[in-house]
């Protein structure tokens, strides 16, 4: 018996149940053992799975082999002589220690390197046909002729004598084969003496008088072939340089004034220093040029710095700008 909206009633059999199951079951999934761990906890890749992230050796014989001796030469047919077959390239030559390393490539080339220390060296090693006097003025400043007539002597062939006022007169000291230094002393007379005198044995003679008074500064200008200037980088010496330069200018030295090269060494502590790009540029302008150098080298061009020994090299291109006669 049914309901009248065809739900079955008792003693009526109900339908069966609809079958979802799928056609056909999917093969059953293996899962993988997991990979045993080391110490540390990471999971260790077995050898045939780790050539997969690992890059194939390189083809070839290895670098440490030796290369394959060339094959002898064979004559050719003919007699026209024997041609040999391409040998191996040579073999790179082991670099000398301290040769050309960075670091001495470093020491040796500083402030523009190699080639700017090969024109100056072309600057000072011009001939000479006559004698040159240059005349060191200006405030004490040890050192700076002989380590400049050091140089010109080491560079040019010619015998160099530095006429210095400040050691004991008469004495008398060669250094390097080329290089005289001989005292004199501080007195006008006995300066223009000594500058004849020597004038037909050295052909470039440095009158040393920076820290002497005015007038044998002056016998010294009036003798000299060129000046070098000396001052310390302060104001004051800016000042003491302009007045040296007016002076002389006044005294009919105006060729000189304007042919001289300034040199200017550290201010010390006490004094207001002026720095180089305020002071160099100003003089540069008045005279043939100028440039800053370290204060005292008593030992020589060998001790100096290499970058202070190409500022040297500057100042002695200098005075070769002048022996040659080139324009300032």
């Amino acid at each position: 018996m049914a309901f009248s909206d065809g739900t079955p009633g008792a003693g009526t059999a109900a339908p069966a149940a609809p079958d979802y199951s799928p056609a056909a079951w999917p093969e059953p999934v293996t899962l993988r053992p997991r990979h045993p761990l080391d110490p540390l906890g990471t999971v260790l890749i077995p050898p045939p799975e780790r050539q997969l992230f690992t890059r194939p050796p390189a083809v070839g014989p290895p670098s440490a082999a030796p290369w394959p001796p060339s094959p002898p030469a064979v004559p050719p047919a003919g007699g026209e002589g024997a041609r040999t077959a391409p040998g191996p390239p040579p073999a790179p030559t082991a670099p000398q220690p301290g040769a050309d390393s960075p670091r001495s490539r470093r020491l040796a080339l500083p402030g523009g390197g190699e080639a700017r220390r090969r024109r100056l060296l072309d600057r000072v090693r011009v001939p000479l046909r006559a004698c040159h006097r240059i005349a060191v003025l200006g405030a004490p400043a040890t050192g700076v002729a002989g380590v400049l007539g050091a140089l010109l002597a080491e560079h040019r062939a010619d015998p160099v004598l530095v006429l210095s006022t400040t050691g004991p007169a008469g004495s008398e000291c060669r250094t390097g084969g080329r290089l005289v230094l001989r005292c004199v002393p501080p007195d006008p007379a006995a300066l223009r003496e000594a500058l004849g005198a020597a004038g037909g044995h050295f052909p470039v003679i440095l009158a040393d008088t920076t820290g002497a008074d005015a007038g044998t500064q002056l016998a010294a200008a009036g003798q000299a072939d060129q000046l070098v200037l000396c001052e310390q980088a302060s104001a004051t010496g800016a000042r003491n340089t302009d007045a040296l330069l007016d002076h002389l200018t006044a005294l009919g030295h105006d060729g000189l004034a304007r042919g001289a090269t300034t040199v200017f060494t550290p201010a010390p502590p006490s004094a207001r220093a002026v720095a180089d790009r305020d002071l160099l540029p100003h003089f540069r302008a008045r005279c043939r040029g100028a440039l800053t150098l370290p204060a005292h080298p008593h030992a020589g061009p060998a001790a100096l710095r290499p970058r202070a020994r190409l500022d040297y090299l500057e100042l002695a291109a200098l005075i070769g700008d002048a022996m040659a006669g080139r324009p300032h």
